[in-house]
């Protein structure tokens, strides 16, 4: 829409997502808002590594500043970056620093608009925008250079076979399906004759080594452990040539569901009709059936058997069939 009225677009985006959407917002700028970097560094470095961002955004002089997104440090930024015109999209948390509120109504919604993408629909709506179904942004993930395949060859990867692709981390522990379910999953794949890599970074170092150790080495010496293995755009190069994915309610699993990997994504005490993925070629299964009335996401008083009752069978009956047959 801008582009096609000759109005300069910049995007600010997480620098680790800068790769793997580089293709898709092709002749536009993107601004690298180095998350991870202010995260893991010490308190003048953090400041100088924010300060770097913004001035980057302070230096396009932007007449509009618009907060698509609701937490914090877009909040921020969009009040620091000097725009004439500053614009936000929730009506409780923006509601003071702004010139103007687009008048979306997040939990207002009828039950089968729940899902989060109908937020960002409504806002561009709103605003008189194109609009589609809902989707991702089309990937176009790069092949894997020849020096990364040949790394990951060293761990075990075998290109000429199926390959299974899990991920048994999340952001929070109550969206964990147990490591003994995973292990159980693997070694039905793996009678499949799937091919199966374990995918995921820091904190899923604890889920890896308690899947692996509950298989026996046979079998555990055949898993491809990539964890801490992968940038994100070459986890998109890895997905893009799996015949399945496997796991939680997480990002790696929206990822995969971008690409159009057909799989399966459990769902423990979170919103399925918010944050499910986008894909037709994906089942989420959740059982909120177990549920106790006074459970919470964080204080759960069955142990989080929401989790636990899905098993590895019901998961494997749901993946689609005959793909290590026909890799």
């Amino acid at each position: 829409h801008c582009q096609q009225r000759g109005i300069s677009f910049a995007v600010v985006i997480d620098k680790r997502y800068v790769p793997l959407l580089q293709h898709a917002f092709a002749g536009i700028e993107l601004i690298a808002y180095p998350r991870s970097a202010i995260a893991a560094a010490r308190s003048w470095k953090k400041a100088a590594a924010y300060l770097a961002c913004l001035r980057r955004i302070r230096a396009l002089r932007a007449d509009i500043a618009f907060n698509i997104e609701e937490d914090s440090v877009s909040h921020r930024l969009t009040q620091l970056s000097g725009a004439r015109f500053k614009l936000g999209c929730n009506a409780v948390r923006h509601r003071y620093g702004y010139d103007h509120v687009v008048p979306v109504e997040i939990n207002q919604r009828s039950a089968g608009e729940a899902h989060r993408w109908y937020g960002f629909y409504e806002l561009f709506h709103y605003l008189g925008l194109e609009h589609s179904k809902p989707s991702y942004v089309k990937l176009a993930p790069a092949p894997l250079s020849a020096e990364r395949q040949q790394a990951l060859q060293a761990r075990g990867l075998d290109a000429t076979r199926s390959l299974a692709v899990l991920h048994s981390g999340a952001t929070k522990d109550y969206k964990l399906w147990p490591a003994a379910h995973f292990a159980s999953l693997i070694k039905l794949l793996d009678q499949e004759g799937h091919q199966v890599a374990l995918i995921g970074a820091g904190k899923d170092e604890a889920n890896i080594k308690a899947i692996l150790a509950l298989l026996e080495p046979p079998l555990a010496e055949r898993v491809v452990n990539l964890l801490n293995a992968l940038a994100l755009d070459e986890l998109s190069s890895l997905l893009a040539r799996a015949s399945l994915a496997v796991g939680n309610d997480s990002g790696p699993a929206h990822l995969a569901a971008a690409l159009g990997i057909p799989g399966v994504v459990v769902f423990g005490p979170t919103r399925a009709d918010i944050w499910s993925p986008l894909s037709e070629r994906v089942t989420v299964l959740q059982d909120r059936s177990v549920c106790h009335a006074q459970c919470t996401r964080h204080h759960c008083l069955q142990a989080y058997f929401c989790l636990q009752n899905i098993q590895p069978e019901l998961v494997m009956n749901r993946l689609p069939k005959n793909t290590a047959a026909t890799c």
